[in-house]
């Protein structure tokens, strides 16, 4: 399974969760297999012109990714990922390493629409 999850620079299994989607600075990917962490790797969210949440939909989509990890986010990206059979999950926080071991826990929960981010800046 390819999961991504909102990062802080430079991404990785260190580096520190961000808080809402569409602002992260780079997102990190990992591939889970037997309930492991096998891999993982840095996807940029640099976007010319502005903050525009479709850019980064596409780009995570590119990447084959299966699910999100997410603090928040909102409402066009999580109905753009669901539209895309693409799970968005809610809890992630702490590191990356962290949140990926919660979520092979099966201790986090899927973002539906009541709680998606009203907007600006977390």
């Amino acid at each position: 399974m390819r999961v991504c999850i909102p990062s802080l620079s430079p991404g990785g299994l260190d580096a520190s969760v961000s808080e809402h989607f569409g602002h992260c600075e780079v997102f990190t990917v990992a591939d889970i297999e037997d309930d492991k962490i096998v891999a993982a790797w840095p996807l940029s969210n640099e976007q010319e012109g502005g903050h525009n949440c479709k850019i980064p939909v596409q780009r995570i989509i590119e990447e084959g990714v299966d699910c999100m990890i997410v603090g928040g986010i909102g409402r066009g990206p999580l109905m753009g990922f669901n539209q895309l059979k693409i799970d968005v999950y809610s809890g992630a926080t702490g590191t990356i390493e962290d949140t990926l071991n919660e979520f092979i826990k099966g201790s986090l929960s899927l973002v539906n629409i009541e709680h998606v981010c009203k907007g600006g800046y977390h």
